[in-house]
């Protein structure tokens, strides 16, 4: 910026968001008026433009989102006062500076937004500078002054009554039952009054809660099948940085869409908006708005996360990772410990322990336990020889099952004509003695059992279930990749979730796995590593098994 631009004067604009007269106070009106204005009273504007601040000699400030600071008063009597506008900051150092001969503003509760302001203004006035508005004129005398004040007064008393016609406005709202902020995810944002369901995220988001109060989905496992589904958050915006803020340019930012994570789906499962419930101020109270899940449900998934979040051992103790899932050779747990700053487990071994180092630290067990989620893991060879291989598997279940149903069949007519045959001939074979009453009630009674069971047979089931067993396979290796993936950028209670939906326990020999305890279908995935039969002939093996 030049040391001096003494005879040239800045123009100064500002709109407010919560202005009643958005026409008569937007930037182009301020701009287009006060530059008439000054070419008709030969008032020359700097042709000065610096980024952030001043553009062709105006500054457009379009922004005041930073924290008014109070007065500060220092032990010698000082008192500081932070100008809350950043272009205006500037401003005033400009003109404190006398780098510029003044300022050109369309009316005083533009340039001025509270008594503190006011001050400013009227100081730099009386330096001698030029602070100049489109629509009023202020001499120098006691008049001028009285008329001033009166304008600053009407200025913050505006500032303030609008605040409290907006405060009032969400009050009356709330009152009402309706939503002043953003609705989460599953509903549509048109207005406090209007958070209709959202047609493509609402069902998702339902069955979310329905599977986690069935005790059987973990977050994580909610959120691959959430992602799987489609389900993202709602579009947003990120925050403008200071820089973009300061620039004044109007231009939206693109609005994106992200995949969930095992914190959205763990935020869903606890806000009680989707039941039907607003919150403000800490305080939950019923809502206009159409509920996405009973209060039944939600209240079970409350009860369910309660249950989940409460350790029965350690209530009391400090949150560590891998608390009670480390457990060395011996049989004693992995006890974690906190020492400068980072987390170790040690166990206490017994007398006859020959695990080699027991004391790890959780990077060391971070890394065990990547090692598991690798080897669980199906290779994109081993997906592509299972995909392969599987038809050919199921075929041949197929033709076996049909051949069982052939066997059935002829098992079934032999049985049926047995019972007709003892049926037909039940008076002739109880007065010959061939059967006493009892003994024919009860043979009677076995031929019945056994074409209920023939009956109740499908010779489809094992494929069924085979087909079944393959799919879910395929997802928990998936799972198992996918978490692999985040491990090391999860956080702590993240790891944790994830650590204990794919095992029970990990046996340690010192820094060595000697076992790991899978949970359901994860160990089956684990087993294939050791199988002689080779790992992909295992896992068909397993899923053709009855």
């Amino acid at each position: 910026m030049p040391n001096t631009i003494s005879n040239e004067f800045l123009i100064y604009t500002r709109r407010s968001t919560d202005d009643a007269e958005h026409q008569k106070n937007s930037i182009d009106y301020q701009i287009d008026h006060c530059r008439r204005f000054a070419a008709h009273r030969n008032f020359p504007i700097a042709d000065l433009t610096t980024a952030g601040f001043v553009t062709n000699g105006v500054i457009a400030e379009r922004h005041t989102a930073f924290k008014t600071a109070q007065l500060e008063i220092s032990k010698d009597g000082n008192v500081r006062y932070h100008i809350e506008r950043p272009k205006f900051q500037q401003l005033v150092a400009l003109l404190a500076q006398r780098k510029l001969r003044g300022v050109i503003a369309l009316c005083w509760d533009r340039l001025s937004r509270n008594p503190h302001d006011d001050a400013v203004i009227k100081d730099l006035r009386a330096r001698g500078l030029e602070v100049i508005f489109v629509l009023a004129t202020y001499d120098d005398t006691s008049s001028g002054a009285l008329h001033m004040d009166i304008d600053g007064m009407f200025a913050a008393h505006h500032s303030r009554v609008t605040s409290e016609k907006i405060r009032a406005v969400y009050a009356k709202l709330r009152a009402e039952g309706k939503c002043t902020y953003r609705a989460p995810i599953g509903y549509l944002d048109k207005g406090p009054a209007r958070k209709p369901l959202d047609p493509q995220r609402a069902p998702i988001v339902r069955r979310i809660f329905e599977m986690y109060a069935t005790g059987r989905w973990s977050f994580s496992e909610l959120t691959t099948w959430a992602n799987k589904q489609g389900l993202t958050t709602k579009p947003l915006r990120r925050s403008r940085t200071r820089e973009e803020i300061l620039s004044g340019h109007d231009n939206l930012l693109e609005q994106v869409s992200k995949p969930v994570n095992i914190k959205t789906i763990e935020k869903i499962l606890h806000n009680p908006f989707y039941a039907g419930y607003l919150k403000y101020d800490g305080a939950t109270i019923p809502g206009k708005h159409e509920p996405l899940v009973s209060r039944s449900l939600f209240e079970r998934v409350q009860v369910a996360l309660t249950g989940r979040t409460t350790s029965l051992r350690y209530t009391d103790n400090l949150f560590f990772t891998y608390r009670g899932l480390a457990r060395c050779v011996c049989g004693r747990l992995f006890t974690p410990y906190a020492k400068k700053g980072f987390t170790y487990y040690r166990p206490n071994c017994r007398d006859a322990c020959d695990a080699d180092r027991p004391n790890l630290s959780e990077p060391e067990i971070d890394a065990i336990f990547d090692q598991v989620l690798k080897q669980i893991a199906l290779t994109p060879e081993e997906v592509a020889d299972l995909k392969a291989g599987a038809p050919d598997a199921f075929k041949q279940l197929r033709e076996e099952q049909d051949q069982k149903s052939l066997d059935r069949d002829r098992e079934h007519q032999r049985l049926a004509q047995d019972r007709e045959y003892l049926v037909k001939n039940k008076i002739t074979f109880l007065r010959e003695g061939v059967y006493t009453m009892e003994t024919f009630t009860a043979a009677e009674a076995k031929l019945e059992r056994d074409l209920a069971a023939l009956e109740g047979a499908s010779a489809t089931t094992a494929v069924v279930n085979a087909e079944r067993k393959l799919a879910r396979l395929l997802s928990l290796s998936e799972l198992a990749l996918l978490a692999q993936q985040s491990l090391n950028h999860a956080k702590q209670r993240d790891r944790r979730e994830l650590a204990i939906s794919v095992v029970s326990e990990l046996v340690l020999r010192g820094p060595s796995v000697a076992e790991v305890r899978a949970k359901s279908g994860f160990d089956v995935l684990l087993r294939r590593h050791v199988a002689s039969s080779g790992r992909v002939k295992f896992l068909i093996s397993e899923l053709t098994r009855a």
